[in-house]
């Protein structure tokens, strides 16, 4: 009778270290990928050999029909005992905890989740999808990506515009010290702050408007800290934030007035409590303003809710000198109360 393996290449595999016993926690496939590679590596071709050769590795526990010979034998007989189910219970389990960090190593990340979908037997492609964007914390960027992925039929195209969109949303985030421009979404207009208008005879307020297609210095806001909170510099803004904002020129802060009645809004050369507003992201369905949270990034169409009168910023028709007028205005549901920020340099 013949040996089960080729004796003259024994004394190599026992000087090597040989693969994991199975034992029913591996997905079948990549352990026996491995096995044929060890064997592979020390000459080892014949599929009746690598077999034989890989059921000295199988738990006694995990029974192996007589006569199994063929790489689809075994396999088939790996998922047919109970230990493969609760293994893939378990990958699925794992996968759908499965969250992605900006900490990661992305390559360390798409090897886990692939890893986990072959274990799970995850492959069909919409559900590939599906925990690939579950793996996200971040609700804008995850509604960026599913719009991308909608079209995409191919999964390599879907860990590609994964990738890329990662690596690139941090440049299109909005932060606290954000340099950014404000335009009014019907009008086109975007929020300026020029030479001192007062707001009525000696005040020290003074009006803000839209104005222009095409952002000069007049139309530079900063992005700050809120009155009576200390962000710092880089600091990431998200949806429902607090902020502040500074009009780059003047250094006034952009503010509303707190009497009853009055729905101004306007320019101050002082910080108070008026000057806090609220990003919210836009949408035109009552109650819906609080539900989506993640970053403030370039792309969001917001309103921008004085935080202390609890009324969003408003644009209309130009007034008599030309110019845009904003206020107070609107219940935020408005196409009025929609706003979009751009960065600048």
């Amino acid at each position: 009778m013949e040996p089960l393996v080729n004796q003259s290449k024994i004394p190599m595999i026992a000087i090597t270290v040989h693969p994991s016993k199975y034992n029913g926690t591996q997905d079948p496939e990549s352990w026996l990928q491995d096995i044929r590679f060890f064997c592979r590596l020390h000459g080892i071709d014949d599929e009746e050999d690598i077999v034989s050769f890989a059921l000295l590795k199988v738990d006694p526990m995990i029974l192996i029909p007589e006569k199994t010979v063929s790489f689809s034998g075994l396999i088939r007989a790996l998922k047919s005992h109970v230990t493969y189910p609760v293994m893939s219970a378990s990958a699925l389990h794992s996968l759908r905890q499965l969250k992605y960090s900006s900490n990661m190593e992305m390559t360390d990340f798409i090897s886990t989740f692939l890893s986990l979908c072959r274990s799970a037997n995850i492959t069909n492609l919409m559900e590939q999808k599906h925990y690939l964007l579950n793996s996200l914390h971040d609700d804008n960027i995850r509604n960026i990506l599913a719009n991308k992925f909608r079209n995409v039929d191919e999964f390599d195209w879907v860990i590609k515009i994964f990738q890329g969109i990662l690596y690139e949303y941090p440049l299109h985030q909005i932060r606290y010290g954000s340099r950014i421009t404000i335009k009014h979404c019907v009008t086109g207009q975007y929020l300026s702050h020029g030479e001192h208008k007062p707001v009525e005879p000696g005040s020290q307020n003074s009006r803000v408007y839209c104005n222009g297609c095409k952002p000069k210095e007049n139309e530079v806001w900063i992005v700050t800290s809120p009155y009576g909170e200390n962000k710092s510099h880089g600091d990431s803004t998200h949806i429902n934030s607090l902020i502040g904002l500074c009009h780059e020129k003047s250094r006034a802060n952009l503010s509303a007035s707190d009497k009853p009645g009055n729905h101004a809004a306007f320019a101050s050369s002082g910080k108070d409590i008026n000057c806090n507003w609220v990003v919210k992201r836009h949408t035109t369905e009552s109650g819906c303003h609080n539900d989506l949270n993640g970053a403030w990034a370039i792309g969001d169409i917001i309103i921008l809710e004085n935080a202390n009168s609890k009324l969003p910023l408003y644009s209309r028709a130009q007034d008599y000198e030309g110019n845009q007028e904003v206020s107070l205005e609107g219940d935020g549901y408005e196409e009025n109360n929609k706003w979009y920020a751009e960065i600048i340099g």
